[in-house]
């Protein structure tokens, strides 16, 4: 608040900051208006401008023959984050070390990892886990660690083809490649299809092991608005599409990391028509 600001504004913002720090609590009794006026030096009517101002903001309330009282803070309800609105230009990414940060801090028992999707250790059946996999190596044979190199185990390939098919996608087995992990597969993508100083685009807010992806090829993003209810907008990534030189597009449709978000079937279809018209990869 400046020095040319109203007093009143300032003898509210006085008692304001007592509340915010607790000095003054839900229910207490605020000083009263002569108590206010010997404290400050200000007029009757100016501290009465104050509090009616608090009042009016909802910090305080009148009780009749009895003076003002802090007023009781009702919570807010629970409402679904709004779509984000990122800047729409091109822009270089610098997230590795917050990144590392926030690996560092899962390694804490005592840190609740609210920045990461790891859940505690302890919520895994480990000894029924490894139980299974001493199981499943004692039954490998010999000749498994050399079948099953890239493009991976010829058995699964088959068996991810069959779960495709039933979803109405016709692709072979020939055609999928295993990984070790996500992103591995982000990383092998990227590499296929873009090449440092190419610019991404992704959703807004994404994975952060993504953008370190990115940030590690040397390539630059272009943040596309998303909504927590159904994914990235169609609009905002046309306009980046129009104005921007845009390489490739990663988009996490089923249940989106973070937001959660889950894309409807018709507007996946409307993107995959709008990449391919411009020939450019998801």
């Amino acid at each position: 608040m400046s020095e040319k600001s109203p007093r009143y504004e300032h003898i509210a913002q006085m008692l304001s900051t007592l509340i915010e720090r607790g000095v003054l609590r839900p229910g207490d009794r605020v000083p009263s208006l002569r108590d206010t006026r010997k404290q400050s030096g200000a007029s009757l009517g100016t501290i009465m401008h104050a509090y009616a101002w608090l009042e009016d903001f909802g910090v305080i309330e009148a009780r009749p023959k009895s003076g003002y009282y802090v007023r009781a803070r009702q919570p807010r309800p629970a409402t679904e984050p709004v779509v984000s609105s990122p800047p729409t230009v091109s822009t270089e990414v610098n997230v590795a070390s917050l990144v590392f940060d926030v690996l560092e801090a899962i390694k804490h028992p005592e840190i609740v990892p609210l920045g990461s999707a790891f859940p505690s250790p302890e919520h895994f059946p480990v000894e029924k886990l490894n139980r299974a996999a001493a199981d499943a190596a004692r039954r490998l044979s010999a000749w498994s660690s050399v079948r099953d190199l890239p493009p991976g185990n010829s058995e699964l390939r088959r068996l991810i083809a069959l779960r495709y098919a039933e979803s109405g996608v016709d692709i072979a087995p020939e055609d999928i490649i295993i990984t070790c992990g996500a992103m591995e597969a982000i990383n092998l993508s990227l590499n296929a299809v873009a090449k440092p100083g190419d610019i991404i685009a992704i959703e807004s807010p994404t994975f952060y092991s993504t953008l370190l992806s990115i940030e590690r090829m040397g390539m630059k993003v272009v943040e596309i608005a998303t909504s927590p209810r159904d994914g990235i907008d169609l609009g905002s990534l046309q306009n980046a599409i129009d104005t921007l030189d845009v390489t490739a597009c990663i988009v996490m449709s089923n249940f989106q990391n973070p937001l959660g978000a889950l894309m409807p079937n018709e507007k996946k279809r409307e993107l995959v028509a709008m990449l391919t018209k411009t020939n450019i990869p998801l």
